[in-house]
C-alpha cells in the first residue's frame, strides 16, 4: 500500500512541475520536510526521476524524492498544488 501511494504521489507532483515549470521542469521555492528545507525541486525526463536540492553555502546537494517518507512527499505535494 505505502508503495502504491508512494507512486501515485509521484506522479502527481511530476504533473504538477511539468505545468509550474514550463519547459524548464525546475522550480526554486522553499520546502520543509521533517528533516531538512530544500530549496528547489526538478523533474528529471530522462530518468523518471524527481530531484530535490538543497544549498549549504555555495554547494548543491541533491536528494531522490523517491527516498523520502511518504508523509514528506505528500507535504512536497500540498506545497507545489498551492500554486
Amino acid at each position: 500500500m505505502k508503495v502504491i501511494l508512494g507512486k501515485i504521489i509521484k506522479k502527481k507532483t511530476i504533473k504538477i512541475i511539468k505545468t509550474l515549470g514550463i519547459d524548464i521542469f525546475e522550480i526554486v521555492i522553499k520546502m520543509p520536510v521533517s528533516f531538512i528545507v530544500f530549496d528547489s525541486i526538478e523533474y528529471v525526463e530522462s530518468s523518471d526521476k524527481i530531484i530535490l536540492h538543497y544549498w549549504e553555502e555555495d554547494f548543491d546537494m541533491s536528494y531522490d524524492f523517491d527516498e523520502l517518507e511518504n508523509e514528506d512527499k505528500l507535504k512536497i505535494y500540498e506545497i507545489l498544488s498551492n500554486f
